[in-house]
């Protein structure tokens, strides 16, 4: 009832402006929950979801893999392929030259440390082997497996898994 007095006493505009705050916190409790119709059955315990769009997601979880973590940086038409260990391909991602969105080929769920395929916020993390342990390719995990990629002509930065945690927190590396 205080809620109808509250909204009542507004002008048209504040009450729009309302029902637009329900609407989007409506909207941010439904994308929150794990359970909602895309991402039912694919979520399990100890994952998080990091990105949705219509054919893919990315989570990440809270165990660690390797001696670190590799940021790989994309440039337009760069591509990322990504290989299974016996040389089968796993996907690819690709900057297309707008600038506007990545070309996906990749599974529907990928479980990663970091993956957002969209331009102003991308971000391709992976746990990984440091890049040292093989003069070709960069071992990666992608869906709890280790992975390859090859080095030549890849842009990337390798930190420890404390390095990582630190800068995602916001405090200094060293």
């Amino acid at each position: 009832m205080a809620l109808f007095t509250a909204i009542a006493g507004c002008s048209q505009s504040d009450s729009n402006d309302a029902v637009q705050a329900d609407t989007i916190s409506f909207q941010v409790q439904q994308n929150n929950k794990a359970d909602t119709n895309s991402t039912k059955g694919i979520i399990k315990t100890g994952e998080k979801l990091i990105y949705q769009g219509a054919t893919f997601s990315s989570f990440t979880e809270e165990t660690q893999r390797g001696d670190g973590v590799i940021s790989i940086r994309l440039d337009i038409n760069d591509r990322l392929d990504i290989w299974d260990m016996d040389g089968a391909k796993f996907g690819e991602i690709v900057l297309n030259e707008d600038q506007t969105f990545f070309t996906l080929n990749m599974p529907k769920k990928v479980i990663a440390r970091n993956v957002v395929p969209e331009f102003d916020f991308a971000a391709f993390d992976f746990d990984a082997e440091d890049p040292a342990s093989d003069p070709r390719y960069l071992l990666i995990y992608v869906n709890h497996e280790k992975r390859k990629v090859e080095k030549q002509g890849l842009k990337y930065d390798f930190r420890t898994h404390q390095q990582y945690r630190d800068d995602d927190d916001g405090t200094d590396r060293d």
